[in-house]
């Protein structure tokens, strides 16, 4: 609001608003001015929703309410994007394509996490945006074009969080490993564009283009942070425990293990598989070691930008036979029941791991996704068994949002494949 109403980028006629001026979330600049100490880019996203409700005179609650839509629709395109990847990308079909999308949005931290205005939530449509153009040589056969949204998407990234600019890594490998390598170029110049503006907000508020907000507030405060966690603890609490564990609030994503490694071992996909697997991974070790950092929220916001890529593991377990998924099994006389009742199996299991996921995800976006002094999920429980679903209304935009848009992700996304596959002239569109 202060860079829409004053034409300022610091803070200082909202201070008074904040409970406690010396939080974490402000850095106070050398130029006597408050700042946040995020990069600009949630800001940036916002702006234009901004301007619209100071025009129109829209005030508390409801430009917040807007503001929170922003967030579930940029959600919901990231649900698309999953399911135009499994489409367009890696072969699925239909069925496995809406499976898949629903997966990730209802049974993942992304359905709770969709109603708050974090940058995780943004990214992590900005994340497979990014890779599905970087990999989709099929749909859009024009590489320069392809290779320039990619950037685009890899560069808004770097402005939306900076440990995002980690994921730059893996990108240029897969890139610079393809026939396309020469053209990196055409990556790296949006990517360049902007750091620029990056390294602009970062001289107007610290006098230098090399001072981060996160640096500069952790170096002027009595925050403590830093990389000194153990690997191990951290895993452990990001995947496994009740505080953190994506697995425990997730369980169906225990199938995207098994769909891991069935990808790398299929020649044709192991590339993808690798790219997807590192973007996983980078963010993953990069926050485990610092203590589970998250804030006090549901679960581990941190690892939502790489959740969309990680569910097109249990994807790609859709696609197999059901009777190879147990077949890791030691004992002969699983694997002889498993041979005549795998199918029945597969999705007896793959069912409740499915319901317990949703279960849990949607009590979070009914309740509370931001529990005071706690970071476990029965503190969630407890709210919901006492009635206190006082965020119910905001809360549940998103399944609304998910529930009109699905209709139109599977009807547009169905006619943009079949105009891909055919010249425009051949195709009947009023056909069955």
């Amino acid at each position: 609001m202060a860079l829409v109403q004053d034409n300022v980028l610091y803070i200082d006629r909202f201070i008074p608003t904040f409970p406690h001026p010396q939080l974490w979330d402000l850095s106070l600049s050398p130029n006597g001015h408050y700042y946040p100490n995020k990069p600009p880019g949630l800001t940036f996203l916002g702006l234009p929703v901004l301007f619209a409700t100071n025009i129109l005179n829209i005030s508390f609650p409801w430009d917040g309410w807007i503001l929170i839509l922003l967030s579930c629709c940029f959600t919901s395109f990231a649900v698309l994007m999953v399911y135009l990847m499994c489409k367009n990308t890696l072969g699925m079909d239909e069925k496995v394509s809406i499976i898949t999308s629903l997966i990730f949005a209802f049974a993942t931290f992304a359905f709770p996490h969709s109603v708050t205005l974090y940058s995780n939530v943004f990214s992590q449509f900005f994340v497979i945006f990014s890779t599905y153009f970087l990999i989709n040589k099929q749909q859009i056969e024009n590489t320069i074009v392809r290779l320039f949204l990619s950037g685009m998407g890899m560069g808004f990234l770097i402005i939306l969080d900076y440990p995002n600019l980690l994921l730059i890594v893996p990108m240029l490998v897969y890139l610079l490993s393809s026939k396309n390598w020469r053209l990196i170029w055409v990556f790296l110049i949006p990517v360049g564009l902007f750091v620029i503006v990056l390294a602009w907000y970062q001289f107007v508020c610290f006098g230098s283009p090399f001072v981060t907000t996160y640096t500069y507030a952790v170096t002027h405060s009595d925050v403590s942070t830093g990389f000194n966690n153990p690997l191990q603890r951290g895993l452990i609490g990001l995947l496994i425990t009740p505080r953190r564990g994506l697995f425990l609030y997730s369980p169906i994503l225990l199938f995207s293990l098994y769909g891991l490694v069935k990808m790398v071992q299929n020649k044709s996909e192991r590339k993808e598989a690798l790219l997807f697997i590192s973007l996983f991974l980078i963010l993953l070790v990069f926050f485990a070691l610092q203590k589970y950092s998250s804030g006090w929220i549901f679960g581990s916001r941190r690892l939502t930008p790489v959740l969309p890529l990680f569910v097109l593991f249990t994807g790609k377990v859709l696609t197999l036979p059901k009777d190879e998924v147990f077949s890791f099994l030691p004992w002969n006389n699983a694997r002889s029941f498993l041979e005549r009742h795998g199918n029945v199996v597969f999705w007896t299991v793959f069912g409740i791991l499915l319901s317990i996921s949703i279960g849990i995800n949607t009590i979070g976006a009914i309740t509370d996704v931001h529990p005071t002094n706690t970071t476990y999920f029965d503190h969630n429980i407890e709210l919901l068994l006492a009635g206190q679903i006082s965020g119910f209304i905001w809360n549940f935009s998103p399944l609304l949002g998910f529930a009109i848009i699905l209709p139109a992700i599977i009807l547009i996304s169905s006619t943009l494949y079949k105009v891909y596959q055919k010249p425009l002239s051949t195709l009947n569109l009023r056909s069955p």
